[in-house]
């Protein structure tokens, strides 16, 4: 037997040789499984971005297609979004004779940071939207505190944000509709709207006025389905975003008409209140938050107890300065979000509207009917005011 051990060795020598190693280091942007033609294997199709921008695509055994995963034991760390990793990889071929790049090893430089959904409803169900397509309508009144039309430039950009990162591995798009006079509240329109004179929902005719907390420079209220008997549990209905102009003078490139002493940069509060919209909640806990897990099942900790880089420079951090633009861009936790909650694979196929008419909804009334589906809302806080100008939630 040693004797058949030590001929065999020189082939292998030679074989590997021949595959011409290489190293590919970078982050993973997108990562997904797939099943062979015969379906006896899973394979994972990974993209790595390396530093000088180029997108490499290694081809890793195992991975996660349709509820099941496939992975060696022992074997290379699976390849996922928002990993930096060095792959070591041979180029090789199929029978049919097309070209991959098979990964043999697995360097992980830095994990991805976890994100963390938005919810749970009573039936432990996260919030999601639908529809591939989320439809924003713009409020009239727009804010004082910039020159002509320039918050509607910027809300164009914070949309483009977060509609480039879907575009890589998600279906999801957000849809910027018309400029029109438009107050928040349950209507199935989702309104951004800017509140300068007041930070307050004003009253209506059986309801007073609901004020905010003056520290808050942005807040996001979702509708949703909270009935653990309906297949919809967890489905948005309604999301508006309302922003303080109030007590933050909003800045676009530190550039503002408001006098209020802090700076909100629009384009900062803006992209992570979309990131509410579309269904995260924030990367680390305040005093009242209850007790959470992100997607890889870990306790989200308090924000005072963490000095984690992935979470305190994550775009869904719920603390600012004055004047800060780094939650402009997206992390690769965002990114990830869109991957698994709204992945291609899962595409609803429909850019529709959210119907309240919709069979089994019991959204057309103020009042669900017997048997029909509830209603909540959840709002999220961030950007609460300090004395030395640092803003948090």
């Amino acid at each position: 037997m040693r004797l058949l051990i030590a001929l065999a060795l020189p082939g292998l020598l030679v074989s590997a040789a021949a595959a011409a190693p290489r190293t590919v280091e970078g982050f993973v942007v997108e990562s997904t499984g797939r099943w062979t033609e015969d379906g006896s294997r899973i394979v994972t199709e990974a993209r790595v971005r390396t530093a000088d921008g180029r997108e490499v695509t290694v081809s890793q055994l195992g991975g996660t297609v349709d509820g099941l995963t496939m992975r060696q034991f022992p074997g290379p760390e699976p390849l996922v979004t928002g990993m930096r990793v060095a792959v070591e990889a041979h180029d090789d071929t199929d029978l049919d004779n097309r070209a991959h790049l098979v990964v043999d090893d697995v360097r992980v430089l830095a994990m991805p940071a976890g994100f963390v959904r938005t919810g749970p409803t009573k039936g432990g169900k996260s919030l999601f939207w639908e529809s591939a397509c989320v439809f924003l309508v713009i409020d009239a009144d727009g804010t004082k505190h910039l020159p002509g039309e320039t918050e509607l430039a910027v809300i164009d950009q914070a949309i483009a944000t977060w509609n480039t990162a879907s575009a890589s591995c998600a279906y999801l798009q957000l849809k910027k509709g018309a400029t029109v006079q438009h107050e928040v509240g349950k209507d199935y329109t989702n309104v951004i709207k800017f509140r300068d004179s007041s930070w307050c929902r004003p009253k209506i005719k059986d309801d007073p006025a609901r004020c905010y907390s003056e520290a808050a420079a942005g807040l996001t209220t979702a509708v949703y389905v909270d009935d653990p008997m309906s297949a919809r549990d967890g489905a948005i209905v309604d999301a508006d975003i309302e922003l303080n102009g109030a007590n933050f003078a909003i800045s676009n490139n530190g550039v503002t008409l408001g006098v209020q002493p802090c700076k909100a940069e629009l384009l900062n509060t803006l992209t992570h209140e979309l990131g509410h919209l579309v269904g995260m909640e924030h990367t680390c806990r305040v005093a009242d938050d209850p007790p959470r897990v992100d997607d890889l099942a870990r306790p989200v900790p308090f924000c005072t107890q963490t000095s984690d880089a992935k979470i305190i420079d994550a775009t869904m951090y719920p603390f600012q300065d004055c004047g800060e633009t780094k939650k402009a861009s997206l992390e690769p936790d965002d990114i990830d979000f869109l991957c698994k909650v709204y992945p291609r694979a899962s595409d609803p196929g429909t850019c529709d509207e959210v119907e309240p008419s919709k069979p089994g909804c019991g959204c057309a009334s103020s009042e669900p009917p017997a048997g029909g589906l509830v209603l909540a809302a959840v709002t999220s806080l961030w950007l609460l005011r300090r004395r030395r100008g640092i803003v948090s939630a």
